[in-house]
């Protein structure tokens, strides 16, 4: 009786492992996609921006929807970094616009995101420190302008983003974030809101110095690369971060021409990158994820104690070396289904942030700091063999400085 039943449990083992074996030929990894062709209108844009600009701008149309907030990112960056404020302006409020559909602080996006969620996640949003950091440049341009209460909502809604990551709640530790709402708050003449953005910046770094009440300069330097995402794990589908390669600028300081000027770092991004509330991160493993690794160390089991039953076969007789091959192959093909399920790790990341960002303050006239010359030293102090990057000075309509340097091309 057994030997009847034999040929058909074996042949429903086979069948079944051998769809599980098909259904992994035809993954492929990662979706492909063609470039879309650019329209008449998306033509006469691209020919309208400046020669820096272009590659960008092409990227940007023939990528479309689903990368059209990382590319205004590094628009918005690029822009930046000439000093081209009105095309920075334009992306970063694009950008906004998309991450606040989803990623805003109210019933309407906890909604979007549950839609999106199930559908979007192709169309790239950026991790926390990468939204926070969206905040972050248009808040300086809003500084730049002379609209303090607007640069101080938009660095409140960077820590926000800093706290949100899906649908969990975390606390804020972006002292960056918090040193400029301070640093706005002052300008608003409201001394109440930027003792309690200094008092919040204080926890965190007790060492800062804080700007002083009658401070009119800001001075903000970002040095190094910024942090790349990694696809890791079996099946690449847990998402890893690691520093930005080929920098080695770590400390700076500012010659003036009348006296050389430390600058302290008050933010390291990657470590943002790399941490929820002040928690290293070591992976960011989505719900898919969990569930494929549930099913894959189930599946590790039961092909273990497949092995075990054959090895206990002979005291037990054939019929359980029978129950023996059943389990491992089973196993084998729960684990063979997991990698199935394993969706790849999203490693699109913003490429033009810096490593870490330099704050000071200082009350005067800063004379012309485009002539200024950064040094910059390693983590030990010893200097790096480095050429000046970048100064942009502006004066913003009420009489207050803001003097951006960058130790690299963004």
């Amino acid at each position: 009786m057994n030997s009847r039943k034999l040929p058909r449990t074996t042949s429903f083992i086979a069948s079944a492992v051998l769809a599980v074996g098909l259904a992994g030929c035809g993954a492929t990894g990662p979706a492909q996609y063609q470039p879309l062709a650019l329209n008449t209108q998306e033509q006469n844009t691209l020919a309208s921006k400046p020669a820096y600009l272009r590659p960008l701008y092409q990227k940007l149309f023939q990528e479309g929807q689903r990368n059209e907030v990382l590319n205004r990112m590094e628009i918005g960056t690029a822009a930046f970094y000439h000093g081209d404020l009105n095309e920075a302006r334009e992306s970063f409020d694009v950008a906004l616009a998309r991450i606040e559909t989803v990623y805003a602080n109210n019933d309407s996006a906890t909604q979007a995101r549950s839609l999106w969620h199930e559908e979007g996640r192709k169309d790239f949003k950026g991790e926390p420190y990468e939204r926070t950091m969206v905040y972050y440049y248009r808040g300086l341009i809003y500084l730049i302008d002379g609209e303090y209460d607007n640069a101080r909502a938009s660095f409140i809604s960077g820590l926000m983003q800093d706290a949100f990551a899906e649908e969990e709640q975390n606390r804020s530790d972006f002292a960056l974030m918090m040193l400029l709402a301070g640093w706005s708050a002052q300008k608003m003449g409201s001394t109440g809101l930027a003792q309690e953005a200094y008092d919040e910046l204080r926890a965190l770094r007790p060492d800062y110095p804080i700007p002083g009440p009658d401070d009119n300069v800001l001075i903000i330097g970002e040095t190094g690369k910024a942090p790349r995402k990694l696809a890791d794990g079996m099946g690449h589908y847990q998402l890893v971060f690691r520093p930005g390669k080929q920098f080695e600028e770590k400390q700076l300081a500012i010659h003036t021409g009348a006296e050389l000027m430390p600058v302290p770092p008050v933010e390291n991004i990657y470590w943002q990158a790399t941490s929820r509330g002040g928690r290293p991160v070591d992976a960011i493993v989505e719900g898919k994820a969990a569930f494929a690794q549930n099913t894959a160390e189930a599946g590790k089991v039961l092909a273990e104690l497949g092995v075990a039953a054959n090895v206990y076969a002979p005291l037990a007789g054939g019929s359980t070396g029978q129950v023996g091959n059943t389990l491992a192959l089973i196993g084998v093909a729960s684990m063979a289904l997991s990698q199935q399920v394993k969706p790849r790790a999203d490693t699109r990341y913003w490429s033009r942030l810096p490593d870490a960002v330099h704050v000071a303050s200082l009350r005067g006239t800063p004379g012309n700091p485009e002539s200024w010359q950064a040094v910059y030293m390693d983590l030990a102090g010893k200097p790096v063999n480095q050429p000046s990057g970048v100064f942009r000075h502006y004066q913003d309509p009420r009489g207050n400085h803001i003097i951006w340097h960058s130790s690299r091309p963004r």
